[in-house]
């Protein structure tokens, strides 16, 4: 199968989330007023895209959800170490909003979650067999767990100091 194969044979909603994930990463590359509660909507997408395909794309879907659960620990101490070195959350004085700081690692991680995610799928429209390969579904599992669990951890540490301490 070839690159031009690859590409043209990728589905369009794969192409349109891959923009919206894009934008969102160039948007979190500067200070945003949001409400704390959307602080959590990138983690819980890569949460959903990652447990629908561990459900849907292998043949032992419980123990790719064994292994996405272990990476997603992995990813969360990561995460959390990664974010612990950006500014931390502020409350916009008289509203409900906080202030998110800008960083490079939303849009960095997106992109690797992305390509991740995408090679995993296209080994497997590649090779089918691949599903029934008992390590790619532990591979596939802890990869999907490994790379949202980063999300989680970035978002929990700025959200669980902001807690801690509101100013």
């Amino acid at each position: 199968m070839s690159l031009s194969n690859i590409m043209t044979g990728t589905p369009k909603w794969a192409w349109i989330l891959l923009i919206f994930l894009i934008v969102r990463g160039i948007i979190a590359l500067k200070d945003r007023e949001v409400k704390v509660y959307r602080l959590f909507l990138l983690p819980l997408v890569f949460l959903f895209l990652g447990v629908s395909d561990v459900i849907k794309e292998l043949a032992f879907p419980v123990w790719g959800a064994i292994a996405m659960f272990g990476g997603l620990m992995i990813g969360v101490g990561v995460g959390w170490l990664l974010w612990h070195a950006i500014p931390r959350l502020k409350i916009k004085q008289g509203t409900d909003l906080i202030i998110l700081p800008g960083t490079p690692l939303t849009l960095t991680f997106i992109l690797i979650a992305f390509v991740i995610k995408f090679i995993l799928i296209v080994f497997l429209k590649v090779e089918p067999d691949l599903k029934y390969a008992f390590d790619f579904n532990l591979l596939f599992g802890l990869l999907s767990g490994l790379t949202d669990g980063v999300f989680w951890g970035g978002t929990l540490n700025l959200y669980i100091t902001f807690r801690k301490n509101p100013n």
